[in-house]
């Protein structure tokens, strides 16, 4: 065996260990960006819970909030600025969310419940009024997408059983069968 050939041996077999070297490197770099999806996705649901937290068990907070979202007119000045402070948060974190979900770091599956929820507080007559009063600019992507929602009103969640079960804490297809 020549120099010459042992050189293009050498060359195949450094051309070959380059190749090997990306595939690995690119299998890293995805299960890296999958486990940053996940921790990003975690991190957003986390904020959501600590908000669901508060109505959940504070019940003044939950009060508020209530009669924030069902009749706004109903609260002193100084609740309506609390009430305001409230959905300042919350509709930070679900600009927050959207944002991710854009930048591909929620799953659409994740998203996707998420746009149930935010259609159905936005069938509150308080929350479209804030919204259409609110104090604070949110992003012109984000301010867009709930504007065409609010335009659209056409929900993803089913409010008459929804309306039913608050008004006697059943369903209506328990209450039609008697169970």
């Amino acid at each position: 065996m020549n120099l010459e050939t042992m050189a293009q041996i050498g060359e195949f077999a450094g051309g070959v260990g380059v190749i090997v070297t990306l595939i690995y490197l690119a299998a890293q770099v995805r299960a890296n960006t999958s486990s940053q999806r996940a921790d990003m996705t975690a991190r957003v649901l986390e904020r959501m819970a600590v908000q669901q937290h508060t109505f959940a068990f504070d019940p003044e907070a939950n009060k508020l909030f209530q009669q924030g979202i069902s009749d706004p007119k109903g609260l002193t000045a100084e609740e309506r600025t609390r009430f305001s402070w409230l959905m300042m948060e919350f509709l930070s974190s679900i600009e927050f969310l959207m944002h991710q979900y854009n930048a591909g770091n929620v799953d659409p599956e994740t998203w996707t419940r998420w746009i149930g929820i935010i259609d159905y507080w936005l069938s509150f007559p308080g929350f479209r009024t804030y919204w259409l009063c609110r104090p604070v600019p949110y992003t012109e992507s984000f301010t867009a997408y709930i504007d065409e929602r609010m335009t659209a009103s056409n929900y993803t969640f089913n409010q008459a059983r929804w309306n039913e079960y608050r008004r006697t804490g059943e369903s209506a297809s328990s209450v039609a069968s008697g169970g």
